[in-house]
């Protein structure tokens, strides 16, 4: 064997150029496949959720090429899917900019899948009038079970018990229901009667970074606020998180906290309401980004400062809102958790179809990668839900 490198480097090229291996690189592969979005599903994985939510992947998808195959995979499973319509009843636990924001997901990975492979889709919404309106989402889902849908699609606030017998009679009836948004990380997965949860763990994910983001700005130290939503199961679980990043911090503490009810105006009042007793706060935290806007109105209107990277008051939401990302560049909010709404939509199409189509069985809790945003990074997942949002929905 020839031991010298520069000699062995150049046998390499010459083999790799007879070979055409030049050509495109396992890593440019790996690339194209997160473009495509299937992933590595015809291996038995769902794609798209090993990179994670990414401007790149908002190019054309059926541009980018199929992965892992070619042209032949492709017809394969356009031949299984034979031109068939799969029917989705989507319900969030209320309207929202952030429910919006994951059906357009959707609809940009069902877009693909139609160009791909011929699938046609039925697709409908129900938004019920706030979060306790239970019953009339429950009885909705029974309605379309009754009307023989392929899945549900389904985020609740309803009680836990509650709504696993609620999907128990749905697949014994045929549809499988699928949740997304939820916090999987407080029951036990044998006790989840939902085929797969596509979301993220609210207490690591979310309300542990947010709490560690503030407490770097803040040198470890500080008085912070809460503008919480209403009790229930996201409430517990982020400030679970919370309650585990101030163990690292002592010198942080939580000297007050209100509800917010997961709206705009509610924050706003809360805040307001806080601020005026003790206007001496360094941060404050909305559970989700609607409550954190509201809470940087309060800031605004009560003429405190916001912070600009040396003092002021923190202002840190979570969701990954168009509105919140152009509020961080208009430095009004300090930063958000982008909790990828995007890819909850694309990654609960994927595992759908796949699970529908052919059978492929999910894991039962499926996370897609969360981010603090502030404004050193706010360009790209700015670039990317701004994307999502411009896409036509199907049908």
């Amino acid at each position: 064997m020839n031991s010298n490198p520069d000699e062995n480097l150049k046998r390499r090229e010459k083999e790799k150029e007879k070979t055409g291996q030049n050509q495109i690189t396992r890593r440019q592969l790996f690339a194209k496949s997160a473009l495509a979005g299937g992933g590595l599903v015809a291996g038995g994985l769902l794609g798209g959720g090993l990179l994670g939510g990414s401007s790149a992947m908002a190019a054309d998808p059926v541009a980018a090429g199929p992965y892992p195959g070619d042209e032949a995979w492709r017809k394969a499973v356009a031949d299984k899917v034979a031109g068939r319509t799969i029917t989705i009843g989507f319900t969030p636990p209320a309207p929202s900019e952030f429910y919006d924001i994951i059906e357009h997901g959707a609809h940009s990975q069902m877009r693909t899948f139609s160009e791909w492979f011929g699938v046609k889709w039925k697709w409908e919404t129900f938004f019920p009038g706030e979060h306790q309106d239970i019953n009339d989402q429950v009885n909705t889902i029974q309605n379309w079970v009754t009307s023989k849908f392929d899945a549900v699609l389904v985020c609740t606030a309803g009680d836990f018990a509650a709504m696993q017998k609620v999907y128990e009679s749905a697949a014994a009836k045929g549809t499988r229901v699928f949740q997304y948004n939820m916090p999987a990380e407080l029951w036990p997965e044998d006790q989840m009667k939902a085929i797969c949860t596509i979301g993220y763990n609210n207490a690591m994910q979310a309300g542990y970074i947010a709490t560690e983001y503030i407490a770097q700005k803040l040198g470890g130290k500080g008085k912070l606020i809460l503008i919480w939503g209403l009790p229930g199961h996201w409430s517990k679980s982020r400030l679970d998180g919370v309650n585990i990043a101030l163990k690292k911090y002592p010198g942080l503490k939580i000297v007050a906290q209100q509800r917010g009810d997961y709206v705009r105006d509610k924050g706003l009042n809360a805040a307001q309401n806080l601020l005026q007793r003790d206007s001496d706060i360094n941060a404050i935290y909305g559970e989700n980004e609607e409550m954190a806007l509201g809470a940087s109105q309060a800031v605004s209107a009560l003429g405190l400062k916001a912070w600009d990277g040396k003092e002021g008051i923190v202002i840190i939401g979570a969701d990954g809102l168009k509105s919140g990302y152009e509020s961080i560049k208009q430095n009004q909010l300090t930063a958000t958790v982008s909790v990828g709404p995007v890819e909850q939509g694309r990654q609960s199409i994927q595992t759908i179809f796949w699970n529908v189509v052919y059978g492929y069985v999910p894991p039962k809790v499926l996370d897609v990668r969360t981010l603090v945003v502030d404004k050193t990074n706010v360009e790209e997942p700015l670039a990317y839900v701004s994307w999502a949002l411009g896409s036509p929905k199907v049908g």
